[in-house]
């Protein structure tokens, strides 16, 4: 019961910043709700590492008999038991492998879903959801206008999260009766009758459960493909203004014709990173055809079906076009500084 009302202090102290809708309290939120995915998927590992991870076979097994992990491959678990019929699979992790898993926030969320505990397609989608975290814990980046739509996808992915990955065990010691009943009045439900604790436990209330209903009555999410689709827009907007930016300034500078493809090439020419490192190795330049494509992106998202494919489509846009975003901003941020110094210059300052 312990444990469930930390999870509960957690995930109902962040839906109340949600419900507050302000992008102080939808950061705030979104921490939370990141720290409860850990602290859920931390408790799963643990429920089955005693029993399933280990380095070392027992004198019984043969070595034929071992079967690597590939915890990358979540097709495996499944493939090997179909060949074995109703024979037990001896797994073998190496060392490096358990201690990934107990480190890394992406080696628990893999290795679970290749357990069979979480779906495939959480993968990219939670994993991309921690790196937004990251960017505003480690580098106080929000991306505001995308954050209210990530955090109630967030706080979706941890209702699944709480019916998906239930507890080894629930104990119900002699203060177990305070903590359902703050966890309950923190979920704003009703307590469960507490007068006959055998009753209580022989009707398997499930917390988690209730958790994850409650959670869900706060989120809104129907117009999730339309709102990231929206966002991804104005990314490309905003990125073709400064390209125009630049370009007049470069046309003007140099008195003849600079189009938005010159300023696109000069972006990658002269692009230096924001922690004053340098020149960064140049990649590959952005065609017509790619950015043309990256244009086009937010109409297939769209006409996503659901929040978690909209939001795949939006990690898969980011993964592409951020470097190329990045690199025309800062070149657009030199220019800027450029025009203001010659402002402040010609004023004598």
């Amino acid at each position: 019961m312990k444990r469930s009302a930390e999870i509960a202090a957690q995930v109902f102290t962040a839906r109340d910043a949600l419900a507050r809708d302000t992008p102080e309290d939808l950061r705030v939120a979104y921490l939370l709700l990141d720290s409860a995915a850990e602290t859920l998927m931390v408790r799963a590992v643990k429920k089955v590492s005693w029993y399933l991870m280990r380095p070392d076979a027992p004198w019984y097994v043969k070595k034929d008999e071992q079967v690597k992990v590939d915890f990358s491959d979540f097709t495996q678990t499944e493939r090997e038991k179909a060949a074995r019929g109703e024979g037990h699979v001896h797994w073998m992790f190496s060392k490096s492998q358990i201690g990934s898993i107990d480190r890394n926030f992406d080696d628990k969320l893999r290795f679970l879903v290749w357990n069979g505990d979480m779906p495939s397609h959480f993968v990219g989608v939670v994993s991309r959801l921690h790196e937004y975290r990251n960017e505003m814990y480690h580098r106080e980046e929000s991306r505001p206008n995308a954050l209210r739509i990530v955090v109630h996808l967030y706080a979706w992915i941890i209702a699944e999260m709480l019916d998906r990955l239930r507890p080894g065990v629930t104990s119900y010691g002699s203060d177990a009766d305070d903590y359902i009943r703050r966890t309950y009045k923190r979920m704003g439900m009703p307590a469960p009758a507490l007068d006959d604790r055998l009753h209580f436990l022989s009707r398997r209330v499930d917390i988690q459960s209730d958790m994850a209903a409650a959670l869900r009555e706060a989120l809104e999410l129907d117009d999730v493909p339309e709102l990231i689709a929206d966002y991804m827009t104005d990314r490309t907007r905003r990125t073709h203004g400064r390209l125009v930016f630049v370009a007049e300034f470069m046309a003007e500078e140099k008195q003849t014709k600079f189009t938005e493809m010159d300023a696109v090439r000069m972006a990658y020419e002269s692009w230096v990173d924001r922690n004053g490192n340098g020149a960064v190795q140049q990649s590959r330049l952005a065609t017509r055809a790619t950015i043309r494509k990256w244009d086009e992106w937010p109409d297939t998202t769209r006409s996503c079906s659901n929040p978690i494919e909209a939001f795949r489509s939006l990690a898969e846009f980011e993964a592409e076009f951020e470097d190329f975003e990045r690199r025309v901003q800062e070149l657009a941020f030199a220019v800027d500084g450029e025009i203001n110094f010659r402002i402040d210059y010609a004023k004598g300052k």
